[in-house]
């Protein structure tokens, strides 16, 4: 499985959505499962998935679908060529 694979099924995995609900411009907050509580659980299973670390402080700066993009790619997971 690709990453990004990976990235979308950990939202609908950690938010209990479905797949279609998992947009390019989804934001913290858009629906109803994205809330604080799902937050940490998205957090965490991102972990998971990528056998990463995120510090508190980069935990507020992932507040969209994109924003976590960026984020894991700073954490050196690749994208573009797995």
């Amino acid at each position: 499985m690709r990453n990004i694979d990976k990235y979308k099924h950990a939202f609908i995995t950690a938010l209990d959505i479905e797949e279609s609900e998992v947009r390019e411009d989804l934001a913290l907050g858009d629906i109803r499962e994205w809330d604080s509580i799902g937050h940490m659980g998205l957090i965490s299973e991102m972990e998971d998935v990528f056998d990463v670390s995120i510090d508190a402080e980069w935990m507020t700066e992932f507040n969209s679908y994109s924003s976590g993009l960026e984020l894991l790619k700073r954490l050196g997971v690749d994208f573009i060529n797995e």
